[in-house]
């Protein structure tokens, strides 16, 4: 990693923790730009339970995507915590394609065999790596908090997990849930925290797959 972070005073990195959150279950629709795609009523009721789980967590501060489905993931952590909500560009999710298209698998597929893989005006997974690596990075090395909240969507979560380790590729990230919570550990590096489960997050998950689709 190339970020730096605070030493204390024994000039030691000071190690912070960050939860990696997916959004909860969205309701995409072709009559609205892919930002504005809200949660599902399923997916609010989801947020509302994420809440009760996250917040023994001890988060300190929200980043966000600046897209609906995120905010609105952790806006009732963000009230009932009173931790401060900010958004940043750099953890939007990745434009794979411009419109509704029957053959988005095969755009997904051939998305992760061939990183370099994009169509018209939209972004390469590589592309899409760097920006949500950098906006991370970014985001360790400046916050003053020691645990932080970072809200965002499947396929860049996925592709800053594939960076950390090649072997966590497209068959991992197609079993990242709606809502989904991964634990990030940086001192000098930033690791993936195995063995961390969010206990009970079963309870409110989805399968990415079920995400109701409005035409």
């Amino acid at each position: 990693a190339s970020f730096e972070l605070n030493l204390n005073n024994s000039g030691k990195t000071l190690e912070k923790t960050v939860y990696l959150i997916r959004h909860a279950q969205s309701h995409p629709s072709a009559r609205l730009d892919h930002s504005e795609w809200p949660l599902s009523p399923v997916g609010l009721g989801q947020a509302e339970g994420l809440c009760g789980l996250l917040e023994p967590l001890g988060i300190e501060v929200l980043f966000s995507s600046p897209f609906k489905r995120c905010l609105q993931t952790v806006q009732p952590l963000a009230t009932k915590a009173g931790v401060e909500l900010i958004v940043n560009e750099g953890l939007r999710e990745r434009l794979a394609n411009k419109a509704f298209v029957d053959d988005f698998y095969e755009t997904w597929c051939r998305s992760w065999d061939d990183f370099n893989f994009a169509l018209p005006g939209c972004e390469s997974s590589l592309a899409a790596q760097r920006r949500f690596v950098a906006a991370v990075e970014d985001i360790v090395a400046r916050c003053r908090h020691r645990t932080i909240g970072v809200s965002s969507h499947g396929n860049v979560i996925g592709l800053f997990l594939n960076y950390l380790d090649r072997s966590f590729g497209r068959k991992q990230a197609e079993a990242l849930r709606n809502p989904d919570v991964v634990r990030i550990i940086a001192t000098d590096a930033l690791v993936r925290d195995r063995e961390f489960h969010l206990s009970g997050i079963e309870s409110i998950t989805t399968d990415s797959w079920d995400t109701p689709i409005q035409e």
